[in-house]
């Protein structure tokens, strides 16, 4: 990479990556978005990677910008992160030794002055970091008397297996870290990680129950504002009632959400939670499914757990003597068509 020119006076900025500024900072940007959205879905372990990772590329960016080596006639310009640029005459410097793991001027009264180029880093190649240390042994006045040494012994290059060993240990300490913040938020466990078993929510209930039982003749009880939806601490509620002269049939899904990978995933939420409801009648054959059943004088109840969402059938009748031949094939029908509805 030729040196390039900083303006007048001669002034040339020497090892400059080109792109690397405008390259980090979309790292950067691209980092804190994902820390955002990390945060966002409560992905602990993700948000800290993600702002671990966003703080080295803030640095790398800041050290680009301002970390930079210029010559002119006169000096030697070095610009550093946190501090002003220093400006050091040729005659005082002794010796300039380039190594990729940093090169150095040794001035004449014993200080090591660190370089910030040629420097042999990701956005520097092999060929940039050789055509940085022409430009800087170029750069050295030559009709001077104390003219400053210079050294670039050859283990100290910038190889191509120098470069590519770097590039493959930060991706693997990239990956080691996202791998282990993975393991700890299992994000596949989310509604929204595609191809998962949990469901972002539910269909609408009175369009699945209307739907199902068309034949019958149900109109939706007007005093519920049909559909509801409630809410609880870790699921919610989307419920629909149809009635007609003779019974009421009741859909419910309930879904529960995703709250974060320091909680319990949805399957496990709606698992413990369908777990722990209490029932007597045992399991009830639907289209090769089983469901709960539970049997009142006055009700049929069907229920089932698919991933995060607990289906509820509820056939109540108002015909004195108790369910009717037909309920149970109504209830199995609407049970089947809400399931299906499910994977629509």
């Amino acid at each position: 990479m030729a040196p390039r020119d900083e303006g007048a006076g001669g002034r040339r900025r020497i090892g400059a990556a080109r792109g690397a500024v405008p390259g980090y900072a979309l790292v950067l940007l691209a980092l804190l978005v994902g820390a955002v959205l990390a945060q966002r879905e409560g992905l602990r372990s993700l948000r800290l990677v993600a702002l671990a990772l966003a703080a080295v590329a803030l640095w790398r960016l800041v050290w680009h910008e301002r970390a930079r080596l210029v010559v002119s006639g006169s000096a030697l310009h070095v610009g550093r992160p946190l501090a002003e640029e220093r400006a050091v005459p040729w005659h005082h410097i002794r010796l300039i030794t380039v190594d990729a793991a940093g090169s150095e001027a040794l001035l004449r009264d014993g200080e090591r002055l660190r370089l910030p180029a040629p420097r042999g880093h990701l956005t520097h190649g092999p060929r940039a970091f050789e055509a940085a240390a022409a430009g800087l042994r170029a750069a050295i006045p030559e009709s001077r008397s104390e003219q400053p040494a210079f050294s670039a012994p050859p283990a100290g290059g910038w190889t191509r297996r120098r470069f590519a060993l770097r590039w493959t240990a930060v991706g693997l300490a990239v990956a080691m870290a996202a791998g282990w913040a993975l393991r700890r938020d299992h994000p596949w466990e989310a509604p929204w990680w595609p191809g998962g078993e949990a469901k972002a929510g539910a269909p609408d209930p009175c369009a699945v129950a209307e739907e199902s039982l068309a034949d019958l003749g149900l109109a939706r009880a007007p005093e519920e504002g049909q559909p509801s939806t409630t809410g609880a601490e870790s699921f919610r509620v989307e419920e629909c009632r149809l009635a007609h002269a003779e019974a009421e049939f009741t859909l419910a899904y309930r879904v529960f959400a995703w709250r974060g990978s320091a909680e319990a995933t949805p399957v496990e939420a709606a698992t413990d939670w369908f777990g722990w409801q209490p029932y007597h009648q045992g399991a009830q054959d639907v289209a090769g499914t089983d469901w709960r059943r539970e049997d009142t004088p006055g009700s049929l109840e069907l229920s089932h757990r698919a991933g995060n969402v607990v289906v509820t059938v509820v056939r109540r009748s108002w015909a004195p003597d108790g369910q009717p031949p037909e309920a149970i094939a109504e209830s199995s029908r609407l049970a089947v068509d809400a399931l299906a509805a499910l994977d629509r």
